[in-house]
């Protein structure tokens, strides 16, 4: 029962797609919930609707590839530019919003910075 709680609480167990898997599959997942890795570029602060915080930026799996889904999600950032995260949230292949087409983007309901299992430990 504990591990069922645990694997709720915690969707990082899951196993996850790297950028160019989910674009590749990318009807497959469409309104679906992802699990996926990669490197931040273009991180943008934003306010929304009653001036709440949200942010967006690109994920990539390198930080050179021409591959890329945008990540959007509330609150403000605690990753950077740069950084290599995990990303939890719902894909949306396309999608029309008034005069605008939403394509590959995540709504992403956690983003946590992934840190190099090479690093020293310090302490």
């Amino acid at each position: 029962m504990l591990a069922l709680l645990l694997c709720w609480a915690f969707p990082v167990a899951s196993a996850s797609l790297t950028v160019k898997d989910l674009l590749e599959h990318r009807a497959q997942y469409h309104q679906q919930t992802v699990s996926v890795t990669g490197k931040i570029g273009g991180l943008k602060i934003l306010a929304g609707p009653r001036n709440l915080p949200f942010y967006t930026f690109t994920l990539r799996d390198k930080r050179d590839s021409a591959e890329d889904v945008t990540v959007i999600m509330q609150g403000k950032p605690e990753v950077a530019n740069g950084d290599h995260v995990y990303v939890y949230g719902v894909f949306v292949a396309s999608r029309k919003a008034g005069r605008t087409t939403i394509t590959n983007r995540i709504e992403a309901t956690l983003v946590e910075q992934l840190y190099d299992q090479r690093q020293p430990l310090i302490g």
